[in-house]
């Protein structure tokens, strides 16, 4: 008698059971060739599934993440990004925004001299594929990356990749010298956050679309604007992670409230 479609249903579901008896070659060899491909091919067809999914899961919970890095410490970056289990990859080439030929999960913008940083990105034609990569996949500046995410850019007025809508002042805190670590608030689950201020910029405005998650004498220093985060400190060289774990459930596609 013919099998209906519900037994047929029910026998592909047992064999599909990772948890279910394994069927042994000496008993494959004896089922015929027919009965053979029918048992084998869809344990096969599961595997796939569970491998793709078990890949699918690994990369949520381990997105890649590039680290622009042509100037400041974007190895600290790399490393609290492994420390908060990210993938770090550094890119310092347009080509290297992608990665096996898949687009990178997300972009840092480390700390550096912004006026050097753009006259290198512009000089590479970086600056276009840069722009291009930030409008679609989540970015977090820190001190110069900031200037570099800014809408407008003040002390002096440079070019940007205006992709925050915030009003950004260069070296507003004064020189090297003045640099200071600060302890402030933030709105960060876990009580006060540690700052490292370096010859930092200031967020002087922000846009009624920017939410401001930390701050220094009353102006934003932390930000996030949808995917695009910014710091006028630098997170890597603190031992708070806070900052890059937001960072990285972000560019995972995680809730990050």
């Amino acid at each position: 008698m013919a099998k209906t479609e519900k037994q047929r249903g029910s026998i592909k579901d047992a064999l599909l059971d990772p948890s279910g008896p394994e069927l042994e070659d000496h008993f494959l060899a004896h089922s015929g060739e027919r009965n053979r491909r029918f048992a084998e091919s869809p344990r096969a067809q599961g595997n796939e599934t569970r491998e793709e999914e078990a890949k699918a899961a690994y990369c949520r919970e381990h997105p890649r993440i590039g680290v622009l890095a042509i100037q400041g410490d974007y190895a600290a970056h790399a490393a609290a990004l492994q420390e908060t289990g990210a993938t770090p990859s550094l890119v310092k080439t347009p080509e290297d925004l992608r990665l096996d030929g898949q687009s990178l999960d997300g972009l840092i913008l480390p700390g550096g001299e912004s006026t050097t940083m753009l006259k290198f990105l512009e000089k590479r034609h970086f600056f276009e594929a840069l722009r291009d990569f930030c409008a679609q996949k989540p970015v977090f500046g820190t001190c110069a990356g900031t200037i570099l995410l800014a809408r407008e850019v003040l002390n002096p007025p440079q070019r940007s990749l205006g992709l925050l809508d915030a009003v950004v002042e260069r070296n507003a805190y004064g020189r090297q010298i003045d640099s200071t670590i600060l302890t402030a608030e933030t709105t960060l689950p876990g009580g006060p956050l540690e700052m490292v201020f370096i010859r930092a910029p200031r967020i002087s405005a922000i846009g009624p679309g920017v939410e401001a998650l930390a701050w220094r004498d009353g102006f934003p220093a932390l930000v996030r604007q949808g995917a695009v985060m910014a710091a006028t400190f630098h997170p890597e060289l603190s031992h708070d992670r806070r900052v890059h774990r937001l960072f990285v459930a972000l560019a995972s596609g995680a809730p990050t409230r």
